[in-house]
């Protein structure tokens, strides 16, 4: 069993590992983000049909406080092409929670045509390669060398697709999208019976900004679902001022809530910021988090 302050037998230390297993490959839902409008990218693919190229930096750590608490970060790169249609994107990406590791690349294509007058809508279709790893050297067992975990670092990597759409307008921002869409399983480890598999993961973002007394208010509207996980919502307001400074405040059905707040200086750097709290009886064990978004907008 675990040394310190957990004490387990080897059973239970043996489902831990497993439920971490589980987390990544078929209950974890990909990261969501209270921040979708600042990295759009990183959620939905056919978000890289932008007119500019743009960088950015995306860092979500959850459970602040947490021993081992997960920690995603992300560089995302788009930009158009020669063509007026068509985009392209790229993205790294590492999240990692205790003796697990997800680490991945991808690359996108997006294709945009004119809806009506105002509304552009795009189509992404990305492929790419993802990583999975539990580090067996991070687990102290009570009995050395077990034989199912080891003393060991496994991983196994896997071919990653996704697609979607994206509508984009003056006001309206809407987007639907799947990822891992290739499934396939994932044999960490050989022999125990246990299968670990992927599931693909469904997303929608919808965002609307009214503009009155002088500020914009956005209420955007976000849902995913992985099987056998419900489905997750969230609501947000965002408040800007001219579009260089922000606030907003949301809550996610799975039990958090959020605060945060932005600025974009000279029409090309923009910082966002956002603060999570869990709610209900997750606060006394997750506490809050932090989520922060640097972009930069190449000047053209």
């Amino acid at each position: 069993m675990m040394r310190g302050p957990r004490f387990f037998n080897v059973r239970a230390t043996l489902a831990v590992v497993w439920v971490s297993m589980a987390a990544m490959v078929s209950a974890q839902q990909l990261p969501v983000t209270s921040l979708p409008l600042d990295h759009a990218f990183d959620a939905h693919p056919a978000a890289a049909a932008d007119s500019a190229i743009r960088v950015s930096i995306w860092q979500r750590s959850p459970w602040t406080g947490v021993p081992s608490a997960p920690r995603t970060t992300a560089l995302a790169l788009t930009s158009p092409t020669g063509s007026k249609s068509l985009a392209w994107g790229a993205r790294f990406w590492s999240d990692v929670a205790g003796p697990t590791r997800m680490a991945g690349v991808h690359a996108v294509l997006a294709y945009s045509t004119r809806w009506t007058d105002d509304l552009k809508l795009s189509f992404g279709l990305g492929l790419g390669w993802m990583q999975f790893s539990v580090d067996g050297t991070r687990i102290e067992l009570e009995t050395a060398g077990d034989p199912t975990i080891g003393d060991t670092y496994r991983a196994i990597g896997v071919p990653d697709a996704s697609a979607g759409l994206w509508i984009q307008g003056k006001q309206l921002t809407a987007a639907f999208s799947a990822g891992q869409v290739l499934g396939g399983n994932l044999p960490v480890y050989d022999g125990t019976g246990v299968e670990s598999r992927l599931e693909s993961h469904l997303r929608a973002m919808v965002a609307y900004r009214f503009e009155s007394g002088g500020l914009g208010w956005t209420p955007i509207l976000q849902a995913q679902h992985l099987r056998p996980v419900p489905p997750e919502l969230s609501a947000s307001l965002r408040v800007d001022k001219n579009q260089d400074f922000w606030g907003m405040v949301g809550v996610r059905s799975a039990g958090a809530a959020h605060l945060g707040a932005g600025i974009r200086l000279n029409n090309e750097l923009s910082f966002s910021y956002n603060r999570n709290w869990a709610t209900g009886a997750l606060a006394r064990v997750l506490g809050g988090g932090h989520e922060v978004v640097l972009a930069f907008t190449v000047p053209r």
